[in-house]
């Protein structure tokens, strides 16, 4: 994370960048006109329209256009991520459908299409953790992909969410990657009857691999760690250590969204900290019933793809 940053809003996303930096955010204005928003990924924005995709950076506004995908009805693309910088050796742009997963190697002509097997739920949020492609599904179960040499996608039986009384997480949870830890951000909603309102708190997993099978246990603290979530699960998440350096705070989840009535455009939660009550969901407690993908692009965090670079 970058020692010195500001908070920039840009096309509705919150942006972080380095504060000595004085580039103006932007879009092409020249792209189409009718884009689907497929997520956010190492500084690029990932849309669609029709057969054709579009990669943006968020940041110079410079354009990259895959080739088309073949047409076949009801192809439902709605996910997108690269697997690293698009500069990087190997990089990947994968997009995700109810039925595949497609592949596009950087300077391909084309791409490759891995058909999900039955039963398979289609995907929720897609991350790199250690050099692994874990995916997790609407079912909240965790993949490995693998692209090579052979496509695979494996469900990991034991990091089921078994450990954390299911029960009672009603709203899709968040991966975050802090470190070599991989941190499950969950949402634990309240409905009060007397008062017909809604209120909940976050809890924090860890998973713990120094025991077999791994699990998932709760942390009461995040120490010097902050994380950055966002409504819609396509976009990415982030953590960062020691956040005071930059006017942040330890042990605190930062949300890219507002509460009814706020002037930031984003809102800070201490762990265990209340979510405010609300008289109606979708109010200044909306995101507890947002249960994964949203219809309009949502604000999001974005660090700059200048930040993979350093």
């Amino acid at each position: 994370m970058v020692s010195s940053v500001f908070y920039a809003i840009a096309n509705g996303c919150l942006v972080i960048i380095p504060r000595e930096i004085s580039h103006r955010c932007s879009i092409p204005r020249n792209s189409p006109n009718c884009l689907l928003f497929l997520g956010c990924s190492y500084g690029y924005l990932i849309f669609s329209y029709g057969q054709h995709c579009l990669l943006a950076d968020v940041y110079t506004g410079n354009k990259v256009n895959p080739p088309k995908i073949e047409f076949r009805i009801n192809l439902e693309i709605y996910c997108g991520i690269l697997t690293a910088p698009p500069n990087s050796p190997n990089s990947c742009l994968l997009l995700c459908s109810k039925t595949s997963i497609f592949q596009w190697q950087f300077g391909a002509n084309s791409w490759s299409e891995h058909p999900l097997g039955l039963g398979q739920e289609h995907i929720l949020q897609i991350l790199l953790f250690k050099g692994q492609i874990l995916a997790m599904d609407f079912s909240q179960r965790l993949h490995i992909l693998q692209l090579s040499p052979r496509f695979s996608m494996e469900r990991v039986e034991d990091f089921g969410r078994k450990d954390m009384a299911v029960s009672q997480y009603d709203n899709n949870p968040w991966l975050v990657v802090c470190g070599d830890t991989l941190l499950m951000v969950a949402l634990s909603p309240t409905h009060d009857e007397f008062y017909a309102s809604f209120f909940g708190t976050f809890q924090v997993f860890r998973l713990d691999f120094s025991v077999k099978p791994a699990k998932w246990v709760k942390m009461e603290k995040l120490e010097n760690c902050a994380l950055f979530v966002g409504i819609d699960r396509r976009t990415p998440t982030f953590s960062c250590m020691s956040p005071e350096r930059w006017g942040g705070k330890s042990n605190t989840i930062y949300v890219s969204s507002a509460l009814e009535n706020s002037d930031e455009q984003w809102t800070p939660f201490e762990l265990g900290q209340t979510v405010p009550s609300a008289t109606t969901p979708g109010r200044s407690a909306y995101f507890l019933s947002v249960y994964g993908h949203c219809s309009q692009l949502q604000s999001l965090w974005v660090l700059p793809s200048l930040v993979y670079g350093t």
